[in-house]
């Protein structure tokens, strides 16, 4: 479920401990918790992934809490992913405590294109109104979700702006549904390098599409709301430390390094203290 042609040590070297829980069929971040005992699960994206990142903020929390976490991060995973798993829902329902990491709304199968049901970042067709609204587009070309939207943004704003809409329409439902399924005690992460925009369409940063609105009219859901935004120097010093990991500048700036994952942690401590007692 990685997306990423390399072995469990990555490209720092970094021993991920790839891991499968019983009855599902996505790799995940280890060590492998026994869910015998008490666990926290930890559902989202890169960031609760920890790529790049030696301790994600998962472990890190987990240090100051009476349960072991359990990273049900996913490189570039969207929600279909969790919803469609049974499985993983069941580890998260059955937690002490849940965090749920907020995901871009780009990965999902939505009335204009489907995604693969496990890696959904990976783009796998168009449908018929998708090739309507962009007719000068050959679809055959895209692998990826990301690289099909920068492509159709290109193409005609207000097009896009359309299948933007559609897209956080979607990715609400989605997210309002997980949350209702998991219950109480579970938190909702926002992490990023700003805050959530008026304007996630003009303002494309991770994660993406992800607006203040919908992040408002979600909140309710989730039994606590926690913002972490780490500062520029931070985020500087982190970007310092990656330089010599990852390829490009840009790829740095798509990444949340060790500092911020210490600041992450932090933010979540004392709410996850207090509904952990």
């Amino acid at each position: 479920m990685i997306g990423i042609s390399y072995d469990s040590k990555g490209l720092n070297r970094i021993d991920y401990e790839l891991c499968r829980y019983e009855g599902s069929r996505i790799t995940f971040r280890g060590p492998k918790v026994d869910t015998d005992q008490r666990y926290i699960a930890f559902l989202g994206a890169t960031e609760t992934f920890g790529k790049f990142v030696q301790d994600p903020f998962s472990k890190l929390l987990a240090e100051f809490l009476p349960a072991k976490p359990l990273n049900l991060g996913m490189i570039n995973g969207g929600v279909d992913a969790i919803l469609g798993d049974n499985s993983v829902l069941d580890l998260a329902k059955n937690a002490d405590l849940r965090i749920v990491q907020i995901i871009g709304a780009l990965n999902q199968t939505n009335h204009y294109f489907k995604v693969h049901p496990r890696r959904n970042d990976r783009f796998i067709a168009p449908k018929e109104p998708l090739k309507r609204m962009f007719p000068e587009i050959d679809f055959a070309e895209f692998h990826f979700t990301k690289a099909m939207l920068t492509a159709l943004q290109g193409c005609s704003k207000r097009r896009y702006r359309m299948l933007c809409d559609e897209l956080q329409k979607c990715w609400l439902t989605s997210m309002v549904q997980l949350f209702d399924q998991l219950g109480d005690k579970t938190i909702m992460l926002w992490f990023g390098s700003v805050r959530p925009p008026a304007d996630a369409v003009r303002d494309p940063r991770d994660p993406m599409l992800i607006d203040a609105n919908m992040i408002s009219q979600l909140r309710k859901h989730a039994s606590a709301y926690v913002e972490c935004v780490p500062g520029a120097q931070a985020l500087q010093r982190d970007a310092n430390e990656l330089r010599g990991t990852l390829m490009s500048p840009e790829a740095i700036k798509q990444v949340m390094g060790p500092t911020a994952h210490v600041q992450a942690a932090q933010a979540l401590q004392e709410i996850s203290e207090q509904m952990m007692r």
